[in-house]
């Protein structure tokens, strides 16, 4: 890139604009609470029943399916719009080495001990949350802790997404590249935020977050290895 490309790249890249990004994806995030009342109209329950367990597995479906879709939208618009504007490559790298897959396997290894210090307990969601669903719904348990999942990673990529958004807008309002601004901003907004909607576990949130920014200035803005070590919290 010449000189005068990189000018016009640094004139037209804005902070607040990163951070605009970073709490639309926070809000879209939250969108999620229209999904638990979409399942509930699905089931046939009142508002006055308001909650996430539904009584029959297609409604479960049903919310799982509707934050997903909202979810896989909204990452395919961002990311086009950052290939749109040209700063892909400052927001995220597929750069890869064995310093990269080192510090986020060294990113997993604090995440399973923040959870266990917290808990004092390990043991795989994947089970727990097969055996939740197949309690209530007998016969649908692989089905429904599939979606689960599914839903849980369209929820890390979101998560990411919000990490590169911030950490690029504090990037350029200080020009320090190597401090984790994304896991500041991610452990003010989302971390945070789980203290109003999910109090129980809400430390190992707000932790995890700024435990996330720092592997992501670890391995250079890898998207691959940054959402593998996301994805991880919500697997263990």
């Amino acid at each position: 890139m010449t000189e005068l490309g990189m000018t016009t790249k640094l004139i037209t890249e804005s902070g607040w604009k990163y951070a605009l990004l970073a709490i639309l994806i926070f809000i879209l995030l939250g969108m999620d609470v229209l999904s638990v009342f979409f399942g509930m109209l699905v089931d046939g329950r009142p508002m006055s029943e308001f909650g996430i367990s539904n009584k029959h597995w297609y409604a479960t479906v049903s919310t799982f399916l509707c934050s997903i879709c909202l979810w896989t939208i909204a990452a395919s618009l961002i990311v086009g719009w950052t290939k749109r504007c040209g700063v892909l490559d400052v927001f995220l790298s597929r750069t890869t080495g064995r310093k990269v897959l080192l510090v986020g396997f060294v990113g997993v290894i604090i995440l399973i001990l923040i959870s266990w210090l917290e808990s004092h307990t390990m043991s795989l969601s994947l089970v727990s949350e097969y055996h939740g669903f197949a309690q209530r719904n007998p016969g649908y348990g692989v089905l429904l802790t599939s979606f689960q999942y599914l839903y849980y990673f369209l929820e890390s990529i979101m998560v990411v997404l919000m990490l590169a958004a911030w950490q690029r807008a504090g990037e350029i309002w200080t020009g320090q590249t190597k401090i984790p601004w994304g896991g500041l901003g991610l452990t003010l907004t989302w971390g945070l935020a789980h203290y109003a909607s999910h109090p129980q576990g809400a430390l190992t949130v707000v932790l995890s977050a700024f435990v996330f920014g720092c592997v992501f200035v670890g391995v250079q803005k890898n998207a691959i290895v940054t959402l593998l070590v996301v994805y991880s919290v919500f697997v263990l």
